[in-house]
């Protein structure tokens, strides 16, 4: 559970010096906090007190560090020839010397001379703890008392001071909100940033096994529960922690032996949570994935919209629905049930726990070593870190669900990327002589079927080459290959005699543009889709490639022309009208390499003669690669590549081809036979 949690607080490294600082105060708000709570001493001391000077009360082990104090400046201030005079002198008030025993409180006078000889003694001898005790309890005591103050006086001031400390800590807490919590949602949009990253690089075969519900939950809605667990709730949580041990302390120093007996119990407030934590990490994993699979069924509703309804399966669409929505809701309610009924069982139990604390301060009130304002700071302070103790075990439930989520969020960034950059990319020039495919195989991973074998052909700069076979015969694959989204399994594709591996991805893609006969266009104006990505385009030359792409004619013919705003994947148009801004795309940024995948499959007779004809006078001295199931299409191709079954077994051009009883002339004459 925790190792995941670790690495994702790795995320917070880059911001480590603004989260050290905010630790720093989120200590100090804690020591504020504790030093405040120590006010209340005298204030509940001073409750009911009806003498007209208050005097707090000093333990045993205080009356003895101060005799101990009184010892030390003797000898530090003295001969014993003058400390014997000094005794005698002192023999009328032999409390300035003698610390009296309890009950008897220490009044003005001795607290004025006390505190001389604390100021006058070097306390080199003493030990730390005993220092601190000096320094800052039994001083501040003396200093009390020196005051005094009337009850009424030592309430107000004491409420005063308490209340001053309070605004200086509520100051230093929102600034450490500032530095953790904030640069925590920093790191969640770090890691949804690297999420995108590794969502652009990994293969294609990884989006064609996954569902896109999935990949979409994965990035907002995981992501976005991570959020609070690395930012307020960690925050909160290393806030508690510091109050647990700075008030731990505390409780130590009021009364040892109460706070052993209370620390026994502490079992019993934190088992019923442990039981729950094991279920909230059950309940997230479950629900997390139900989340995912409603994801994937409103994706593929919304992306098969028509076809759904073209077959009527909007009720199977719904059933399926209803099926998992009724699940999550079901799964999602036990995951707060859990986690709320947490800290719920701590609360019952934290109250058993204060009255226990009560039972026994009747027995450890003596109004010396535990006066009765002591023993009401103590189940104060325990009344207060009953809440952290909740916090911080809730927070270990949102550490098991986080760790889960991460779990996924790993598996995904972890997916190894079959096609990667060179440590030292060849720098880009433009495409000069020739493309070569030398001895090609490939297989997707994880399969055993080669999809490619020995595939070997070389295309002049300014060819174009056509494509064609059987569907499933490789010609997509082939294509997907010389764009590298995916490497070769053996062999080598080169480009003016590089290997195409030795250029950066990004830059070897931009030669191409491409048309792909599953056309995907963004929801935006038909000017936006033609120059997508491109900052300052030019509407002449939109304009140009949609009238060489014969696109031109129907957008002007729409109500608002190129202003006009297409649905999502372009729903509004029809597949030949989508094919053709598609291929006006491609054109606008002037590709050295074209790669028309059955490109004009869906336009009709009288628009493909339109826009051979345009592109006829386009392909001119371009590179172009041409797959196409109409074998019309291509007769006036350099070179046809015929692939049956993963392997070239005819190559050549038209007239060539169709004069030899070829597997291409079969082809052909099955293709007029369709057409007819």
């Amino acid at each position: 559970m925790f190792k995941n949690f670790i690495k994702l607080l790795s995320f917070l490294t880059p911001y480590q010096s603004q989260i050290v600082l905010g630790l720093i105060l989120s200590f100090l708000v804690a020591i504020l906090n504790s030093f405040s709570l120590t006010f209340f001493i005298p204030l509940f001391d001073a409750l009911g007190n009806k003498e007209d000077e208050f005097t707090i009360q000093f333990s045993e082990k205080e009356r003895q560090l101060m005799q101990k104090i009184i010892y030390q400046f003797l000898v530090q201030s003295f001969n014993p020839i003058q400390i014997y005079e000094y005794l005698e002198k002192s023999e009328k008030q032999p409390e300035l010397l003698i610390v009296p025993e309890a009950p008897k409180k220490i009044n003005k006078t001795l607290a004025n001379r006390y505190l001389y000889y604390i100021n006058k003694t070097s306390l080199r001898d003493f030990k730390f703890l005993e220092k601190l005790q000096i320094q800052y309890v039994i001083r501040l005591k003396l200093n009390i008392n020196l005051l005094g103050y009337s009850s009424f006086r030592i309430v107000f001031y004491s409420a005063i001071i308490i209340f001053t400390i309070y605004l200086i800590k509520i100051f230093l807490l929102l600034l450490s909100i500032q530095l953790i919590a904030k640069n925590g949602y920093k790191a969640i949009r770090d890691i949804r940033s690297l999420m995108y990253k590794k969502l652009k690089e990994l293969p294609l075969h990884y989006f064609y096994k996954e569902k896109t519900g999935y990949l979409m939950s994965r990035i907002i809605n995981d992501v976005e529960t991570l959020a609070p667990v690395i930012s307020s709730n960690l925050r909160d949580s290393i806030t508690n922690f510091f109050y647990l041990i700075t008030h731990i302390g505390l409780l130590i120093y009021l009364n040892y032996k109460l706070f052993l007996i209370s620390l026994l119990t502490i079992p019993l407030v934190l088992f019923p949570m442990l039981f729950i934590i094991s279920k909230i990490g059950k309940s997230t994993h479950r629900s997390q994935n139900l989340l995912a699979e409603l994801s994937s069924i409103f994706t593929e509703f919304l992306s098969g919209i028509k076809t759904i309804r073209v077959f009527g399966l909007e009720t199977e669409f719904s059933n399926r629905l209803k099926n998992k929505n009724q699940r999550f809701i079901w799964r999602s309610f036990k995951e707060i049930f859990y986690i709320k009924m947490g800290p719920n069982l701590i609360e019952l139990t934290s109250v058993i726990y204060t009255l226990g604390i009560i039972f026994l301060g009747v027995y450890y009130i003596d109004y010396t070593n535990f006066t009765g304002g002591e023993f009401f700071t103590f189940l104060l302070i325990t009344l207060f870190i009953i809440r952290p103790v909740i916090q911080l075990s809730s927070m270990l439930g949102k550490i098991k669900q986080a760790s889960a989520i991460f779990e996924k969020i790993l598996e995904f960034l972890n997916v190894e990327n079959d096609v990667k950059n060179p440590k030292q990319p060849v720098i880009l020039k433009p495409f000069r002589d020739s493309i070569v495919f030398r001895n090609v195989f490939f297989r997707y991973p994880n399969t055993e079927q080669y999809v490619l074998q020995n595939i070997s052909f070389e295309v002049k700069k300014g060819q174009t080459i056509a494509i064609v076979g059987e569907s499933g015969s490789g010609k997509s694959t082939l294509m997907d290959l010389l764009i590298r989204f995916f490497d070769p399994t053996e062999g080598e594709i080169l480009i003016d005699n590089i290997n195409i591996k030795n250029f950066s991805i990004e830059d070897h893609r931009s030669r191409f543009g491409i048309v792909q006969q599953d056309t995907f266009l963004f929801f935006g104006t038909i000017k936006d889709n033609i120059a997508y990505g491109s900052l300052n385009y030019s509407m002449k030359d939109i304009e140009k490639v949609a009238r060489l792409a014969y696109a031109h004619h129907f957008i002007t013919k729409l109500p608002e022309g190129y202003e006009t705003i297409i649905g999502e994947r372009g729903i509004n148009l029809s597949g030949g009208e989508k094919q053709r801004i598609a291929i006006a795309r491609a054109l606008y940024y002037n590709p050295e390499i074209l790669i028309f995948d059955e490109a004009t499959s869906a336009l009709d007779t009288k628009s493909e003669y339109y826009l051979q004809k345009a592109l006829q006078r386009l392909l001119i001295n371009r590179t172009t690669f041409i797959i196409a199931h109409r074998l019309s299409t291509i007769e006036k191709s350099d070179i046809i590549i015929v692939l049956h079954k993963g392997r070239i077994i005819e190559i050549g051009n038209h007239k060539t081809l169709m004069k030899k009883d070829s597997y291409y002339a079969k082809l052909q004459k099955i293709s007029r036979e369709i057409a007819k």
